[in-house]
């Protein structure tokens, strides 16, 4: 009986782990990627959750057993306290949340006193604030959500217009909070400190398991339109994209960890098992596999998926690995062909990683003097992936990434940074005045949407107001239904599940993020003012909308920042990219590894790039213009390219073997990567009549 309750533990954490990674069709997933709409299921935080529930909901039972509807300061200080915790080492997280503390105790005070000196004294006080706060992106990623969530401060701070000693009292009560908060934050459920990162190198070998479970079932895709093309690109578009994103997070670790050097080496395995993973898809849509292709096929699925298991342990067990490298060298002594290769590729790499992880034993170094840490809150983890999933970052090198860190940190901000700024208070001010004119209750609601909607890049700025708007209409729907039917009592017992799915899904996605937000504060709303219900929360609907209109507007008329490349060029640099890769793979003798990975990343990211932006014009209803047909033609036949590379370089013979004669596709891979080798905007008909010459039909057909 003593064995029951450590079983349903284990049991516990193995649906917790599964849950995530299984809540939504890949399919989906993909769909909303393509779209700059970031959808991570692998980061919902259950524990940051908890105590942010705690920490709310303790406060607002203290307020309403009081009957002190000015608590709801300490309340909402509690929660933006929780929602600006940065995760990762100790020290780091107290920095951030001092600093947090320590400036919204601050902004609280000065702004509150301002507004109560006058209307014109309040507005000049918030713009000052705002541009500060927008000039501090220049800090980094943590002082980014630092002064996102300062800026909240200031525009709800200017709506609590108060003499001195009424400042001073909003000012303590904010103190209060955020102390309470960061006692919660820090004594509470603790967690590990690098668990983002490993979630998200785990999720990188779930989506390969995926792409390559699907194999036996696959057939040949003829045309850029056709679902099996629109499958390939997603898949090849999100690993890329994850893998990118990343290395980026990996550099921000602090050197000599254990953590950075066991997910560096699962995340180098990853793109080795990548390029293993597309020759063998190229391989099944040419032609069906044999048995002992699907064999192999359902090996690597499930060696995949054990990786992917014990990237999350602590510390990682390289002897689980055994097996699987054991059967796959055992399945690879059957005859010669390009899956026996790509078989004895992937246990080489897998070997590779199982000496990685045992040569990482080691005691790791304290991390607590990492200058940053990869944040995991909401609207900064939301910010990046959205960049990085219309332009992919590329990796730094190791132990570059925290001088990087700290030269940006320390550098006056740039010319992008001084325009956001500027634009970001002229717009916070804009939908003030908006809102003042229309008399609209609850105004900072619409600031608010102002300050987290508004990015520097339009790019990003459109499907952030689209999340926020959707957000708040569903999360003020049912947050209008609480109130009108439930009992006081009751939407004061929702504070804490509300406050926990928040910051649960903070780095999740966006629009679940604001949908629970929404609840929750509408519910705090109608527990201290006279207004109930469908009042509050139409409202509230109404001022994110206007709020989320001004900030795109803004985005758009107000110093607008440098447009982003159009299609025909990026298929352009696809182009060139792709051709420089397959002439490396096509070209005896074979290259090395080294020397062909940063080739087929380039031509990767390149290529994830263009069809981001080909999704989008078809999503905007330009699929009928003759231009984009022919680029999403030209991806197509660059995505085969890339698999049949793959493919080439994996049957070529090691590079000690110089008397091979290039067949007629290497030489004309090569003479067409000599002619396009520098950056050029190329028509849509000179690219097709190159990728569609005689000697590449095998990049359609598989011999």
């Amino acid at each position: 009986m003593k064995s029951l309750p450590r079983s349903l533990l284990r049991l516990s954490r193995r649906l917790l782990t599964f849950l995530p990674a299984n809540i939504l069709p890949t399919a989906l997933l993909h769909w909303l990627g393509a779209r700059a709409i970031a959808f991570a299921p692998e980061q919902i935080a259950i524990r940051e959750g908890m105590r942010a529930g705690v920490a709310v909901g303790s406060v607002m039972l203290l307020a309403w057993w009081l009957n002190v509807p000015l608590m709801a300061w300490a309340a909402f200080a509690a929660f933006w306290t929780c929602l600006v915790d940065p995760g990762g080492p100790l020290r780091q997280r107290l920095h951030a949340l001092w600093r947090f503390g320590l400036s919204g105790t601050l902004i609280t005070g000065l702004i509150s006193a301002a507004a109560g000196l006058g209307l014109a004294p309040g507005f000049i006080a918030l713009g000052v604030c705002i541009a500060l706060c927008g000039l501090s992106r220049a800090g980094g990623a943590i002082a980014t959500q630092i002064s996102i969530l300062a800026a909240i401060v200031a525009v709800v701070a200017v709506c609590y217009p108060q003499p001195a000693q009424g400042a001073m009292q909003l000012a303590g009560l904010f103190a209060a909070g955020a102390a309470w908060a960061v006692l919660i934050c820090i004594l509470a459920w603790p967690v590990d400190p690098f668990a983002p990162q490993k979630q998200a190198c785990a999720a990188i070998f779930r989506e390969l398991a995926h792409m390559a479970g699907r194999l036996p079932r696959a057939t040949m895709a003829r045309a850029p339109a056709s679902g099996a093309h629109r499958s390939v690109s997603a898949y090849r578009r999100d690993i890329r994209t994850r893998i990118e994103q990343a290395r980026a997070a990996l550099a921000l670790l602090p050197a000599g960890t254990q953590p950075r050097m066991t997910l560096s080496a699962a995340l180098d395995t990853a793109d080795r098992l990548f390029a293993a993973v597309m020759a063998l898809e190229h391989a099944a849509f040419s032609h069906a596999p044999t048995r002992t292709a699907r064999r192999i096929i359902r090996l690597l699925n499930l060696s995949l998926q054990r990786v992917a298991r014990e990237i999350t342990a602590n510390p990682p067990r390289p002897e689980r690995l055994t097996r699987d490298i054991t059967l796959l060298r055992r399945v690879a002594m059957d005859e010669e062909d390009i899956h026996i290769r790509a078989a004895t590729f992937c246990a080489d790499a897998l070997q590779a990683l199982q000496a990685a992880w045992s040569t990482s034993t080691q005691p790791p170094s304290h991390p607590a003097h990492a200058p940053h840490a990869v944040a995991p809150a909401a609207d900064m983890a939301q910010n990046a992936k959205a960049a990085h999933a219309v332009s992919p970052t590329p990796s730094l090198p190791a132990g570059a990434g925290t001088k990087a860190s700290a030269h940006q940190a320390s550098h006056w901000p740039d010319r992008l940074v001084i325009r956001h700024a500027a634009r970001l208070a002229v717009a916070v001010l804009a939908a003030y005045a908006i809102s003042l004119a229309l008399n609209l209750p609850y105004a900072y609601w619409a600031m608010m949407a102002v300050v987290v909607v508004t990015q520097p890049s339009v790019t990003t700025t459109l499907p952030r107001a689209i999340e926020r708007v959707a957000g708040s209409m569903a999360g003020g729907f049912v947050a209008a239904l609480m109130g009108v039917f439930l009992p006081e009592y009751a939407i004061l017992l929702l504070i804490f599940p509300l406050a926990a799915a928040t910051i649960a899904l903070r780095s999740v996605n966006y629009a679940l993020c604001v949908m629970f937000m929404s609840e929750l504060f509408v519910l705090v709303t109608d527990l201290v003012s006279v207004t109930h219900g469908w009042d509050v929360a139409l409202s509230r609907a109404a001022n994110n909308t206007i709020g989320s209109l001004v900030g795109l507007v803004a985005c758009v008329f107000l110093w607008p920042g440098k447009r982003p490349a159009p299609l025909v060029e990026l298929v352009s640099r696809a182009f060139t990219a792709n051709l420089r890769y397959a002439a490396l793979a096509a070209c005896p003798p074979r290259a090395t590894w080294q020397a062909l990975e940063p080739a087929r990343r380039a031509a990767g990211t390149a290529s994830s790039r263009a069809e981001i932006l080909y999704q989008q014009k078809r999503l905007e209803g330009l699929h009928e213009s003759e231009t984009v047909k022919a680029c999403g033609e030209i991806l197509f036949l660059l995505r085969q390219l890339a698999g049949a590379a793959s493919i080439w370089w994996l049957e070529q013979p090691g590079a000690d073997n110089t008397s091979l004669t290039p067949p007629p596709r290497a030489a004309l891979l090569s003479t067409l990567a000599e002619r396009y080798a520098q950056p050029q905007s190329l028509s849509p008909r000179d690219m097709l009549t190159a990728l569609q010459l005689p000697e590449l039909k095998d990049t359609q057909d598989y011999p």
